[in-house]
């Protein structure tokens, strides 16, 4: 029997962002075929039928520490064990982040935030934030460190590689230390750094996968754009939004490939 809960985390440190995430997603899903759920860490932690439904788990941006406050332990081997059954992982930004080996979040500065993860889903270091994408700026959780980056993906996500425009606003590359490890994919590729710097991943793990990306595919001209409105310099950060709308349809394209990978069968 299909299994039909997507559940989304929203405890502390999940952004503001994340509604628009569940909002995204359930665009693209067949009326009535799944539930999404929002979970919270004590849901993790005590409900022991929690993932007996579930199609996906999602970890959504926002911050890191916060995460590892409330699920290292028992919840994170709770997060492992259903996804080595068969289950599924999407990390976005700090979630990515959070499903590393590793993170190196700003190092060698005074607000750095760098060690190991206890979820470890993807053997690799999570790099960033990553300012050659930003004018040279470090993610300061302001709208004038995001950016509309071009990724370029990869015939690990799609026959054909194409460059299209993401939303993008402290997200890692992933840093393997060599070659890409049996059993994990590079889906696409930041197109605008000097070196290939992976930005979406995928990985086996277990019998479940886990997908893990930099950039915010979910994140639309028109969301940007309210966010803006309620911002006192939102005209100069207007061209992101100029950005991200020359090729919404492709962008959505590599959304639902994502979706496709972590798991979910989407509508037509």
């Amino acid at each position: 029997m299909p299994k039909n809960q997507i559940l989304t985390y929203v405890d502390a440190g999940a952004s503001d962002w994340t509604a628009v995430l569940m909002r995204a997603v359930a665009h693209q899903l067949p009326t009535g075929s799944y539930e999404i759920r929002a979970v919270v860490a004590d849901d993790i932690r005590f409900d022991s039928t929690l993932f007996d439904d579930a199609a996906l788990f999602i970890m959504p941006g926002g911050a890191d520490l916060p995460y590892c406050a409330l699920l290292n332990g028992a919840p994170n081997a709770r997060i492992r064990t259903y996804i080595e059954a068969g289950g599924n992982y999407l990390g976005i930004c700090a979630g990515a982040y959070y499903a590393c080996r590793e993170i190196a979040f700003h190092a060698g500065t005074r607000g750095a935030i760098c060690g190991s993860r206890e979820l470890r889903l993807v053997n690799a270091a999570a790099v960033g934030s990553l300012p050659e994408l930003t004018s040279g700026k470090l993610y300061d959780g302001t709208p004038g460190t995001a950016a509309a980056v071009r990724l370029r993906t990869t015939e690990a996500l799609s026959p054909e590689s194409i460059v299209v425009r993401s939303h993008y606003h402290g997200g890692c590359r992933f840093d393997f230390g060599g070659p890409v490890p049996a059993g994990t994919e590079v889906l696409a590729t930041y197109a605008d750094t000097n070196e290939v710097a992976p930005a979406i991943v995928a990985a086996r793990v277990g019998l479940g996968t886990a997908v893990l990306t930099g950039v915010h595919l979910e994140i639309s001209a028109e969301d940007f754009a309210e966010m803006l409105a309620a911002h006192p310099d939102s005209a100069r950060h207007q061209e992101i939004c100029g950005l991200l709308a020359t090729d919404c349809n492709q962008r959505q394209n590599v959304f639902r490939q994502v979706l496709r990978r972590a798991g979910l069968v989407l509508n037509a």
